[in-house]
């Protein structure tokens, strides 16, 4: 019976991977990438011959049955074009698949964009929520981000530059007094970082190119702090930003410690 190695590699820097990972991708009889032509670079650079097979959003659900099948007899390692699989792609959906079966699935850590970004915040992130890629179109965008409106944390996205200005532009008007730190092309030749506001980066980057990762300060205000009336004033804020009822329940219970049942009829007492 083989094992299913969830492999972390390189974000950029072909030299941010580890002994073990190297060691693994050489041993193991195939590796599962989301696109073979981006592993190939990376398998050459430490003169790595195993056999690749494509696996990615396209072709997970054909590809699946094959992987099990060839799990039965060797081991295998799942990449992604640049970081640790499961993130922004359907890794977990073969992480699952593997685990259901009865085949032992083994993290191999490594480079991520997202703790990359993290530890190099100039604001507190002791708490975050990584929500990928936010939506495209601009309506479900503006919902994304008033969703988490009110979150008592750091906020990490990832970004195109075809889509960047277009995010920020968002929040600079939802949340205009909240600093972001963006990272571009990180461990790359041309890497950069900005902190600032919404509205300057949106100066800085006025022709994007490369890869985002971006982080959205947490609100200025803690909700531990918050009395009975800066609650008021925030289901009151949340509703003229068009959250339902549930919606801004949910909101007071993560913020305030409130039991559900308090926290949805203070909602329904404040909006009468």
């Amino acid at each position: 019976m083989g094992t299913l190695y969830i492999m972390g590699t390189p974000i950029g820097n072909l030299k941010d991977i580890t002994f073990r990972a190297i060691e693994i991708l050489s041993q193991v009889s195939l590796i599962a990438s989301e696109d073979t032509r981006v592993t190939q670079k990376l398998l050459s650079r430490y003169d790595i011959k195993t056999k690749k097979v494509s696996f990615n959003k396209d072709n997970y659900s054909k590809k699946i049955p094959e992987i099990l099948k060839h799990l039965q007899n060797g081991d295998i390692a799942l990449t992604t074009d640049a970081g640790t699989p499961g993130i922004s792609d359907p890794g977990y959906e073969l992480a699952r698949a593997a685990e259901g079966s009865g085949f032992p699935v083994v993290g191999i850590p490594g480079p991520s964009a997202v703790t990359n970004i993290l530890s190099m915040c100039p604001f507190p992130t002791q708490s975050f929520l990584f929500t990928g890629f936010p939506p495209r179109k601009q309506s479900d965008l503006a919902k994304f981000l008033k969703e988490y409106a009110a979150l008592n944390a750091a906020i990490v996205m990832f970004e195109s530059p075809k889509r960047l200005r277009n995010l920020l532009d968002q929040l600079a008007t939802l949340y205009p007094e909240r600093t972001v730190f963006i990272g571009r092309e990180m461990t790359k030749v041309h890497e950069e970082t900005f902190h600032g506001s919404s509205a300057d980066a949106l100066t800085y980057f006025s022709d994007p190119k490369g890869e985002f990762t971006l982080v959205l300060s947490k609100p200025s205000i803690e909700m531990k702090h918050l009395d009975r009336t800066d609650i008021y004033a925030l289901v009151q804020q949340l509703s003229k930003e068009g959250l339902g009822i549930r919606e801004i329940s949910r909101e007071i219970v993560s913020l305030s410690g409130l039991k559900n049942t308090e926290a949805y009829k203070l909602v329904l007492d404040t909006l009468k």
